[in-house]
């Protein structure tokens, strides 16, 4: 349980920003499209849409009826503005942005090592019998593009590329800053697009029919 309330923690700073700035669910006409999953019908905007309902599930429904409403959703942006505005100025900056997810990202990792820990006897032992005789095949390569560092710098620089067009999109009057008045208008706008049926609130009725398999 405290480990899925740091994944949400981590990623909830991007979900009313990113989610919201326009670029994953734009209607028709509404500007460029970007690449599979984002600005156009396909499995990969379903699978979005599925994903930020979850998300908004688990972090905004206080009562727990199995929707958000747009009170909830408005509760929940006060209080991830409010951990992240440290300086209470009313703004978000990249700065701030940047540690907020730092910090949640390092809480989470420090979650995993406790865990790996607490579970690294029985894991060693179930695992001995396979690697004794075989200890580096199947590994990736630990260098260049094509290995674990190279999947990092990825990573690295794909979080800078979103975080530059979330800024951009938010960021209405671009003076490099987000305002509470920005957020709540992306949260708007979030919230216009996941209420597909136009009932007032996020459901499960809202998300598209897809088979499981």
């Amino acid at each position: 349980m405290h480990r899925n309330k740091l994944i949400l923690a981590a990623l909830s700073s991007t979900l009313f920003f990113g989610a919201a700035a326009g670029a994953v669910f734009a209607a028709p006409g509404d500007g460029p499209r970007q690449h599979a999953g984002m600005g156009r019908p396909g499995p990969g905007a379903a699978a979005f849409r599925e994903i930020t309902y979850v998300r908004m599930l688990k972090q905004f429904d206080t009562n727990k009826d199995g929707q958000v409403s747009k009170d909830e959703a408005t509760a929940g942006l006060d209080k991830i503005f409010a951990a992240i505005d440290t300086n209470k100025d009313g703004s978000l900056t990249p700065g701030e942005i940047r540690e907020y997810r730092k910090t949640q990202m390092q809480a989470m990792r420090d979650q995993r090592k406790q865990e790996a820990g607490e579970n690294k006897d029985a894991n060693a032992a179930a695992a001995a019998p396979e690697t004794a005789d075989n200890n580096d095949q199947g590994r990736p390569p630990r260098d260049g593009h094509d290995g674990r560092d190279g999947h990092r710098w990825m990573r690295h620089g794909g979080n800078i590329m979103r975080a530059s067009i979330m800024m951009h999109r938010v960021d209405t009057d671009q003076n490099g800053q987000i305002s509470k008045q920005e957020a709540e208008a992306a949260m708007g706008k979030l919230f216009t697009r996941m209420d597909s049926n136009k009932d007032g609130v996020i459901s499960i009725d809202d998300m598209p029919d897809r088979p499981l398999l």
